[in-house]
């Protein structure tokens, strides 16, 4: 199980009472991973959420062509993992060790449970993950629109 302080100070669980959060770290188990160890493969079957508590991680993807191409590099506090709790698809990039980490996994089952079974939890989890979602998808929108201006510039 997960100190729960751990988790407090992460946004996704940042408006739940401690009582909640006891719940959601009940769930949770810390893994550690060394530097270069893969955390999970693009196409793998998706089955946990992820919380860095101490370390870094690289998420990238393999192109078709076999090219890497960065997607982030993430640090402490920070998460990863969770569209596959939303749509229940294969990872869609690679997640690796950059140091020495320690990983708290959240399995996606009992995690579904509890948000099923407790809907005040579920809305404060749901409602914090659509607003760093919409961030995501922000930053997306505005990174495609920079690179189609670039792309357009040359003709």
């Amino acid at each position: 199980m997960v100190n729960k302080s751990l988790l407090q100070n992460i946004y996704l669980f940042k408006k739940m009472t401690n009582e909640e959060v006891e719940t959601i770290a009940s769930l949770s188990e810390i893994q550690l991973f060394n530097f270069g160890e893969e955390i999970f493969a693009q196409q793998d079957r998706a089955f946990a959420l992820y919380v860095i508590k101490y370390g870094s991680v690289r998420i990238y993807q393999k192109s078709s062509f076999g090219d890497l191409i960065e997607v982030a590099n993430l640090g402490t506090g920070s998460h990863f993992g969770e569209m596959g709790l939303l749509d229940n698809e294969p990872r869609s990039a690679f997640a690796t060790s950059l140091e020495k980490s320690e990983i708290v996994v959240i399995p996606y089952e009992t995690l579904r449970k509890v948000l099923e079974n407790r809907p005040e939890i579920a809305v404060k989890f749901y409602r914090e993950l659509a607003l760093f979602l919409c961030g995501r998808l922000r930053m997306t929108t505005h990174d495609l629109s920079f690179s189609r201006e670039k792309n357009l510039s040359h003709f």
